[in-house]
């Protein structure tokens, strides 16, 4: 808060999506809600309790049977209870609301002024209000979907640059687009290299920007070089022509495995 580090994360954010970067998907659905309704409209479960002591102290008071048993655990929980401000005597009848009124506040209230500061940052260059126009469309952008690269979403990205069709060069080409299309099959699947390992080596990215690339990536042939060649300035990746497939398998994985210096972008 200090150095007003909420805000500017929220900013980086804001920017990385709108110039075509790497998507933030790694809020929780609980933040993502709370940034399209404010913490005011969000409900919060002990479950949403991270820290163990303090959301078993909330699931005691919830799962007491009886006075003595309530009072036990109301008296564990008395810190929390009083930094909470709730001053409504605890019966039987009201612990799970009150249980949801510390959880609420524990969670929500108690980060108020960072998330106000984050949620500030987010407005930049209006992406929080897209994110509360759109907030369907928008999540997949802040909230991880579990949905994996897949090897048709590689196929899709590249423009295809061929030599002149009917050539013997155009030939050689189509059976090494072949090639490629097992391979991005295979990586699908495999471990020794991923769909991710490749975008990476093509792009310097390991995942494909909510607004796509710019450039659009490219995919060009080679015939006077055995490995494949990428520039990552202008996502272009030059594959090897080969006329075996397990050649070309083996000098991909050795590029793709041997080439991690760059980093990602």
């Amino acid at each position: 808060m200090k150095d007003n580090g909420y805000y500017y994360a929220g900013q980086i954010m804001a920017m990385s999506i709108a110039h075509g970067g790497q998507s933030p998907c790694f809020l929780s659905e609980l933040l993502y809600e709370c940034l399209q309704k404010g913490p005011d409209n969000v409900k919060v479960s002990s479950e949403h309790i991270t820290d163990e002591e303090t959301r078993s102290q909330v699931q005691s008071i919830v799962q007491a049977e009886n006075d003595l048993q309530l009072q036990d655990a109301v008296a564990q929980a008395a810190s929390l209870i009083s930094l909470a401000g709730h001053n409504v005597c605890i019966t039987l009848q009201n612990k799970q609301e009150t249980a949801l009124d510390l959880a609420h506040w524990y969670v929500l209230q108690r980060t108020r002024a960072p998330f106000e500061r984050f949620r500030d940052g987010l407005r930049s260059l209006g992406v929080l209000d897209a994110l509360q126009t759109y907030p369907l469309q928008m999540k997949c952008l802040f909230v991880k979907a579990g949905m994996a690269l897949r090897a048709t979403d590689m196929e899709n990205l590249f423009q295809i640059i061929h030599s002149e069709r009917g050539s013997n060069a155009f030939q050689d080409e189509c059976r090494t687009l072949a090639f490629w299309q097992d391979y991005l099959q295979e990586a699908e699947f495999e471990n020794d290299v991923s769909l991710e390992d490749i975008l990476v080596f093509c792009t310097g990215c390991d995942s494909i920007p909510a607004l796509g690339f710019s450039p659009k990536p490219s995919l060009e042939f080679v015939t006077n070089c055995r490995f494949p060649v990428a520039n990552t300035c202008e996502n272009i990746l030059r594959i090897p022509v080969h006329a075996v497939y397990t050649t070309f398998k083996s000098d991909m994985d050795f590029a793709i495995r041997n080439s991690p210096g760059f980093g990602r972008a």
